[in-house]
């Protein structure tokens, strides 16, 4: 089972003292919570350590402020606080238990704002992923035998038919992400170029956007990751967005309450040094992104 501990807005995890009613802490600024869940993969075929479950056991509780810092003022004026928890272990690479696990998440968290699912891929950039597909996820044409999960299964009829307990329609072939997933890459590549014009010991890298998320176990946990977002979560939301979180009516069924994130399966330290700082800068943006839709 998932953690239920992330706070709502104005809770706080441990009040060693508490005060009296009606008076406030001279330094206390009522601030605007964006929750963020996120998880990493075990290992599977030859990644016996996988570097996204790295990235998500290491992230902190709270964002620090310099990852939202290029929010706009209003958003600002808001005092934005980023929460995030780790799924407390790595998710399996198998189909069955991708299946299982995500309508838990979305039952037991309904005030979480952005699920984050994180994976690696044998490049050495970043990728958000904008859209996951229903099928196929079965042996390329060439290759019978490959790509099966850790269990060595495909999913039933090599789709994800299962998603959302069955309630996507069936001429939903996929599903894409309502976030501005290039304005999110255009600004991160402008605040590594001004971090780097002054010189900043800044090791990360801008991602880029992504329309491919490679038919394996990457996007079948986005496609049921978004599918339960667009068909059957409930979301506590606390603050009203000016545009849908989940739309099941556009044309293809949308969401910005799940993501992917592609990172390098490189484990060496300086890269998974890298791969958490980027990952941060993904996460900061994309609440920067959200929040602004409670502000308009």
């Amino acid at each position: 089972m998932p953690p239920t501990t992330i706070p709502t807005d104005g809770q706080k995890a441990e009040q060693p003292h508490v005060q009296a009613a009606g008076q406030h802490h001279p330094h206390h600024h009522p601030h605007r919570l964006f929750k963020v869940y996120v998880t990493g993969f075990g290992p599977f075929e030859k990644i016996p350590t996988n570097a996204s479950s790295h990235v998500a056991s290491h992230l902190p509780s709270v964002l620090d402020e310099k990852y939202i810092s290029h929010a706009p003022a209003a958003v600002k004026a808001a005092n934005l606080q980023v929460s995030i928890i780790p799924h407390f272990e790595p998710v399996p690479v198998s189909y069955d238990k991708v299946t299982k696990l995500i309508p838990t998440l979305y039952q037991d968290l309904p005030g979480v704002d952005l699920f984050v699912h994180i994976g690696v891929a044998p490049f050495e950039h970043y990728q958000i992923e904008t859209r996951a597909r229903r099928r196929p996820y079965g042996p390329p044409d060439d290759n019978p035998d490959g790509r099966r999960d850790v269990d060595g299964r495909w999913p039933d009829g090599h789709s994800a038919e299962g998603a959302a307990g069955g309630k996507v329609p069936d001429e939903v072939t996929e599903i894409v992400s309502s976030l501005d997933v290039k304005g999110i890459c255009d600004v991160l590549a402008k605040v590594k170029q001004e971090h780097d014009e002054k010189g900043a010991d800044e090791s990360w890298y801008p991602p880029q956007a992504s329309d491919d998320a490679g038919l394996y176990l990457c996007e079948f946990i986005l496609y049921n990751s978004m599918a339960e977002a667009v068909y059957d979560a409930t979301y506590e939301s606390e603050y009203p967005e000016s545009q849908p979180v989940s739309d099941p009516t556009s044309t293809p069924p949308s969401t910005s309450r799940a993501v992917f994130i592609h990172i390098p399966s490189k484990i060496e330290e300086e890269w998974l040094e890298r791969s958490l700082e980027t990952v941060k800068r993904i996460i900061g943006a994309i609440a920067v992104q959200r929040a602004s839709r409670w502000i308009d």
